[in-house]
Formats: C-alpha cells, structure tokens, sequence
C-alpha cells in the first residue's frame, strides 16, 4: 500500500486529494477489477431497503451512480461498492458511520468547496437509513 497526492490543481480542496494505491498481484488486481465491475449488493434489512428507496428517489440518485439500481447520476462519484472504500470525501474522512452521516449532511463544512452539497433536510431515522444502505455497497 501507497500513500499519495493529488497532483492536478482541481480546485479548493486540492490538498485535502489523498490516494492510496495497492500493489497486487496479477491475479488478485483482475479479480479485484470483476468484483467492481459488478452490481451492487441487494439490500438485506428494512432500514437498508428505506434508505436505497430514499437514495434511489431522491437528489442522491441524481448525482451518484449505484450500478444495478435506477441511480445514474454522473456528476458525483460512483458509489457502487462505497462500503469497500477505506475513506470517503477523496481521503478527506474514515468510512466509517459517524463520518458517512456527517458527510451527507455537512460535507460543505467538512471539506469546504466541494461538489457535495450540505443535505440537512434528512431525518435522524432517514439518515440512518442512507446510511445503512451505503455500508452495505461493497
């Protein structure tokens, strides 16, 4: 695993680009590239299931992709398999619960200038439905 940095100038947040590569091996990078190539998980729990129908309907589909649901968007990042991604917000946040949720509601704070706007118009139980929805997209 390699640490890096992003090295266009794309805008405000520039410095806060982090990558991280992995060095695989021959097999292991092609069926890593099959296994992302493929839909998303079906959704297992009724919390996930409301939080992929809030996704899917609402503006988040609208900018997001999830390969295998009505959500096409193009503008924002694919988020077919996000739940595998070490760190969301181009490396700005850990993937993890708290930071998912904050993200979604105030990602302008977060990592000011970014394309992802600030949504506080969730509920606590429909923000924690998204939420459970996109912790199970590996």
């Amino acid at each position: 695993m390699y640490r890096g940095q992003c090295a266009e100038f794309c805008g405000l947040q520039h410095a806060n680009m982090k990558i991280v590569v992995f060095a695989d091996s021959d097999e292991d990078f092609r069926a890593w590239l099959a296994r992302e190539r493929g839909p998303a998980r079906v959704t297992t729990t009724a919390e996930a299931q409301q939080g992929e129908q809030l996704f899917t309907s609402g503006r988040c589909g609208g900018c997001h992709t999830v390969r295998g649901s009505p959500a096409l968007g193009q503008l924002g990042p694919d988020l077919t398999h996000v739940a595998s991604r070490q760190t969301i917000a181009a490396g700005a946040l850990p993937n993890d619960t708290a930071d998912l949720a904050a993200w979604i509601t105030h990602a302008q704070s977060l990592k000011p200038g970014a394309l992802m706007p600030d949504l506080p118009q969730f509920t606590g139980k429909e923000l924690r439905a998204l939420v459970a929805y996109l912790q199970q997209l590996r």
